[in-house]
């Protein structure tokens, strides 16, 4: 059975081992020696059992410490190499072996220093590495986003502001890294929020709005401002403050109309609804004569119509900034589709003996439309020029081609449109007010609207050029090719007058 201390395989075991019976066996030899003398030369020394357990426990003794302080020398440097080099490799690069005075361990120290040492600059070269792609990574994040960045210290100094942030407050300097944020950004809001939010302990998280006029729009620009304090980790301080800012200017609109919308559309169904409900009552009243039964049963039918058009037209507009809305396009002779329109709405200039022109080139004008929707088109700016004109006054329904477009005016000699009423006249339910001949006119509000939708899915464009008193002119662009077209005999212009049937 093996002994533990000889079971033991580590390198102090094994030169204890190797070094006391190397120690043992001359001592061993010099006794045996000395008995043999003693015994030639009759001497009685070693006769004596003390003696000789003396001498023993002596030549046990002097090898054992003889052993323990050579292992010792050789080992101790050994186990601080191997403690350190283990220390080493669990990434403490720091630490350094000791030099020892022996030279051959002590070079192998030398040099393993040397190695740590490479690895150490080595693994520093990594880390700023590291550092800088991070550094690009973040610097590619704060340009590419589309939100404001501004990074400041405890002190409120910036350390980074993003592009949209320098575009936005009009920053012209190179470097703002260090500078006192209100030397930088001018905005008075901004800086007394962000000084407040900094010098307060232990705040939370803040978000708030500022508005910022935009010089070169002329236009007030809406940010949501957030703003949140990095700290140490380990000391809990306070290492800087993140505010990030981000245009709401589009949602705080979307908003806006929103409710308009909604209460424009509340007041546009109450009207007729409330017309319905009052005259169904009274035709419930048994004392309404039949003359007046057919009288309120004729305003009940106009409003009706009146209801079921601004539902349509509120319907068509929904349909197609949905996308839901399917052009069903054609070939369609945009001549042929205008003498359509005005001969069968000519009851709506003979009523007022307006006088109606038509001009129009010569060649055929085919073109890739839906029929419908441009009929529809047509006709509402054709029943808004009767409509918003006085008796005896013109409408002039000029079609031209320039270049690759098609180009339609409808021009009136009517009320026209107020230069604070022009900007605003295709929004929905648009009513114009500030003209007290049109202010009793009826109307939805939504054909101009409809009207500006249907182009737009066409790919065109309509514009309007209007001055009080005097008349408006809408004109609309389509796109044109000529392929489509076939030469014909001269088209002679065309003039409709309201004392003529169309």
């Amino acid at each position: 059975m093996k002994l533990t201390f000889f079971a033991n395989k580590s390198l102090d075991r094994k030169l204890f081992v190797i070094i006391f019976v190397a120690t043992l066996l001359p001592v061993c030899f010099m006794v045996g020696l000395s008995f043999k003398i003693s015994a030639n030369s009759g001497s009685n020394i070693f006769n004596s059992p003390l003696m000789y357990l003396v001498l023993v426990s002596m030549v046990l003794g002097l090898s054992f410490g003889v052993t323990t302080i050579l292992s010792h020398l050789i080992t101790k440097p050994l186990n601080s190499f191997i403690k350190s080099a283990t220390e080493i490799a669990r990434g403490e690069l720091s630490k350094k072996i000791v030099v020892t005075p022996q030279k051959e361990l002590g070079k192998l120290a030398w040099l393993f220093n040397y190695m740590v040492e490479d690895l150490r600059r080595a693994k520093d070269v990594h880390k700023v590495s590291e550092r800088l792609l991070e550094k690009e990574k973040i610097e590619t994040i704060l340009k590419s986003t589309a939100d404001g960045i501004i990074l400041t210290n405890e002190k409120a100094r910036l350390l980074l502001v993003n592009p949209i942030v320098e575009k936005w407050f009009d920053i012209k300097h190179d470097k703002v890294e260090d500078i006192a944020l209100k030397k930088v950004i001018q905005h008075e809001n901004l800086n007394s929020h962000l000084a407040a939010f900094t010098n307060t302990p232990d705040s939370k998280d803040k978000n708030y709005e500022i508005i910022l006029q935009d010089e070169n729009s002329n236009k007030q620009r809406v940010l949501q401002v957030k703003s949140v304090k990095v700290h140490d980790k380990q000391t809990g301080k306070l290492n800087s403050v993140v505010t990030v800012l981000r245009d709401i200017t589009r949602e705080k609109e979307i908003d806006r109309l929103k409710t308009e919308l909604v209460s424009m559309v509340a007041h546009e169904l109450r009207s007729p609804l409330t017309c319905i409900s009052g005259f169904s009552e009274l035709l419930l009243d048994d004392s309404v004569t039949k003359e007046q039964s057919g009288e309120y049963a004729n305003i009940i039918l106009k409003e009706s119509n009146r209801l079921n058009d601004l539902i349509n037209k509120f319907l068509d507009i929904s349909k197609i900034e949905s996308g839901k809305s399917q052009l069903n396009k054609s070939p369609v002779d945009m001549k042929m589709l205008i003498e359509k329109v005005l001969d069968f709405n000519s009851q709506l200039a003979q009523k007022k003996q307006i006088k109606v022109k038509f001009e129009a080139p010569k060649q055929i004008l085919a073109i890739e439309i839906d029929r419908n929707m441009i009929e529809q088109a047509i006709l509402n700016l054709f029943s808004n020029a009767a409509k918003y004109s006085p008796e005896s006054a013109t409408i002039k329904v000029r079609l031209n081609v320039i270049e690759d477009k098609i180009i339609l005016d409808v021009e009136d000699t009517g009320y026209g449109i107020s230069p604070n009423s022009l900007p605003r006249i295709f929004d929905k339910f648009f009513r114009v007010s500030d003209n007290d001949n049109v202010v009793d006119i009826e109307g939805s509000g939504l054909g101009l609207p409809l009207v500006k939708e249907i182009v737009e899915i066409h790919g065109g464009k309509i514009l309007v050029k209007s001055e009080l008193g005097k008349g408006s002119k809408f004109t609309i662009s389509l796109p044109y090719s000529n392929n489509l077209s076939e030469s014909t005999e001269d088209f002679a212009r065309v003039e409709y007058e309201t004392e003529t049937p169309i």
